[in-house]
């Protein structure tokens, strides 16, 4: 697979991670995972899901075509790389969170559901390793986006420029004056 090719469309980046993020607060009702971390876990969402919006408002647009004839804007494959590590930590963080309720039964996780009430430490170490890899892939996508944004702003200003100085020169070597 060649991860360089991977391009996808804002409007799915953005939609891929506000589902992470409604995972990430809800999630644990799917699995029947019920608990008083909802009220942790409902704000901690909507932070992530502005924190997603400001995201996917920083990197450059690539207007990409698709099969049909349509075009679509598209990010890099950094930035499109970010969005797809940020998604995927928020849904594990979201499976492997731990409702440390004030009785025994309230305390499990949806991937405690599953495999067993045995891994209650374990999921609570998945989830923080989770957490840490949203934090770091969200970093990761805001430096590249940023360095993205500033490296089209600089090619567009130097596509500029060399114009300008050829029809400068262009009037020079004709021996007309600049107006």
């Amino acid at each position: 697979m060649k991860y360089r090719n991977v391009q996808i469309s804002s409007v799915a980046a953005l939609v891929m991670g506000l589902l992470g993020a409604a995972f990430f607060a809800l999630g644990r009702v799917i699995f029947d995972v019920g608990g008083w971390l909802a009220f942790f876990t409902l704000p901690v969402g909507g932070i992530v899901v502005l924190a997603l919006l400001v995201l996917w408002l920083i990197p450059v647009r690539t207007p990409m075509e698709d099969e049909a004839g349509g075009t679509y804007k598209a990010f890099g494959w950094r930035e499109s790389w970010a969005f797809i590590a940020v998604t995927v930590f928020l849904f594990l963080a979201g499976f492997f969170i731990v409702d440390f309720g004030d009785t025994d039964e309230s305390v499990k996780s949806a991937f405690t559901q599953i495999v067993g009430r045995w891994a209650l430490d374990l999921s609570s170490v998945l989830f923080w390793i989770s957490v840490f890899g949203v934090i770091a892939s969200y970093v990761i996508g805001v430096v590249v986006s940023v360095k993205g944004r500033n490296a089209a702003d600089e090619d567009q200003t130097q596509s500029s420029a060399p114009e300008d100085l050829n029809e400068a020169h262009r009037g020079e070597d004709l021996g007309q004056d600049e107006p």
